[in-house]
């Protein structure tokens, strides 16, 4: 239900002897107010047409806890959400709106220069300003501030959670294609976004090198800062929100248990010989074989919008993880989890099995559709997938082996879940791996329908390698 404040202006003989209800003049913690009431008091900071009505949002997401939808304006009111952002995952929460402020921007520029295909629908989240001309609004209290948002809801849109919601294998695979579709217009449209000033939002994130670094240390038994010495860190924001991971938060006997499991060691072993094949990308944007771009970082399923008209896809939000980065990154983690038939949790490994349908229909959606693409990625649209499994199987390991100080267990989750994510990940990354030259075909047969148009001018930004540009019939059309 909407929030709603009634005020009483006058006690009746029933009513006396009872306390009488005064107006609050302090401003109330964040734990002391009703959290709709807190938002509704929010939202009137923003530029918001009258009357407004909040309400919770049931569709909120894991992170961003505090999402409310708010409906404002007369006689047909329009649907926004407001929503804080969670400095405890994103201790950088003004970073995060600068990049995402960014990244709409790219987009629209994009689209006002004509990269938008006819037929094809895009569209941007909208910020909302508070009545200071800003694009959100900094609350601050004794722990310091926290960042709150108006965004625009995005009609006639819709979402998956999964493939697996789609009981009809075709619908399965042409909502595939169009996730594909869509990280090909985003990943386009943002190309051009500088990095040079842009903020990991999640210091250590996606750093392969790092999170090898803290299975050396947790292999080693480190427990203090000091015993792990120089694997940590040196840049103090990366320290600051990595250090605890690089060490051992189990009793002896425990951790003993772990790492010496005659079942779990041969992961390990993996995990410890694909380091070279893990780091590939990090070492393609050094040495300026692949570019690195303000990529989007969290490319679920359920951060595509679909059109409730066309069931084509229209937007990519969720904008925290904007980082710097290749866009390799963004769509290794989508295919990694989209061809995955048997879940992230899965205890019987058999039934760990890649969907090659889901991939061809991925892998045909994006090839189709992107124009900023180099061949020297296009070479590793095949490991990425690979690399991002890997990346995430050692994530698991690590935080089993130490004390899963990371990704922590809920009271309903069995003790030796990261063990299991571990396992599941390091078997599709096998999976992976087993069909990969069935993939690489694959992919080379894209290229040659797609992308065998000879590169055009380079960029503005001169010093990276020349984009391909799609075919008349499959990318869109020419700024």
């Amino acid at each position: 239900m909407g929030h709603h404040v009634q005020h009483n202006s006058s006690e009746d003989s029933r009513d006396r002897g009872r306390p009488v209800l005064r107006r609050v003049t302090r401003v109330l913690t964040q734990s002391e107010e009703y959290p709709l009431a807190q938002a509704s008091r929010l939202s009137s900071r923003f530029r918001l047409a009258h009357p407004a009505e909040v309400h919770d949002f049931p569709e909120k997401g894991n992170i961003n806890q505090h999402t409310f939808l708010v409906f404002a304006g007369s006689p047909k009111p329009k649907e926004y959400l407001l929503q804080r952002i969670n400095e405890r995952v994103f201790t950088r929460p003004r970073s995060v709106m600068r990049a995402m402020v960014a990244s709409i921007e790219a987009q629209r520029a994009s689209m006002a220069a004509g990269r938008l295909s006819p037929g094809d629908e895009w569209e941007t989240i909208t910020l909302i300003d508070t009545h200071d001309g800003l694009p959100y609004l900094d609350v601050e209290n004794h722990k310091g501030y926290s960042c709150w948002r108006l965004m625009v809801k995005i009609p006639e849109s819709r979402t998956y959670k999964s493939l697996g919601e789609i009981a009809e294998p075709a619908e399965r695979l042409r909502v595939a294609g169009e996730a594909g579709r869509g990280l090909a217009m985003y990943s386009d449209f943002t190309s051009r976004m500088r990095t040079d000033d842009l903020e990991n939002p999640l210091p250590g994130y996606r750093d392969t090198r790092l999170y090898y670094d803290q299975l050396r240390s947790v292999l080693a038994g480190s427990r203090t800062p000091e015993e792990a010495g120089e694997l940590i860190p040196a840049d103090p924001a990366v320290r600051h929100s990595t250090e605890e991971h690089f060490l051992v938060h189990l009793d002896e006997p425990e951790y003993r248990r772990r790492v010496d499991d005659p079942e779990f060691r041969p992961w390990i072993d993996l995990v410890r010989s694909e380091e070279a094949f893990g780091i590939t990308l990090l070492e393609g944007m050094t040495s300026g074989r692949i570019r690195r771009l303000a990529i989007h970082g969290d490319t679920k399923l359920d951060n595509f919008l679909f059109s409730t008209r066309t069931g084509r896809v229209k937007a990519l939000v969720d904008l925290d993880t904007i980082m710097p980065h290749s866009w390799l990154a963004d769509w290794g983690d989508m295919v990694r989890s989209l061809v995955n038939v048997a879940g992230e949790k899965e205890r019987d490994l058999s039934r760990v099995r890649v969907d090659m349908g889901v991939f061809r229909a991925v892998a045909r959606g994006f090839l189709s559709t992107a124009r900023e693409v180099t061949p020297a990625e296009v070479d590793l649209m095949v490991d990425a997938p690979q690399i991002i499994a890997l990346e995430l199987g050692l994530r698991f390991l690590t935080d089993y082996l130490r004390g899963d100080s990371y990704f922590k267990l809920g009271p309903a989750d069995p003790p030796d879940l990261n063990r299991v994510r571990a396992m599941a990940q390091l078997a599709l990354f096998r999976r992976l791996r087993e069909r990969a030259d069935e993939a690489r075909r694959f992919i080379e047969d894209l290229r040659a329908e797609f992308l065998a148009k000879p590169p055009q001018e380079s960029s503005p930004r001169g010093t990276e390698p020349k984009p391909h540009r799609g075919s008349p019939n499959g990318g869109r059309a020419e700024a």
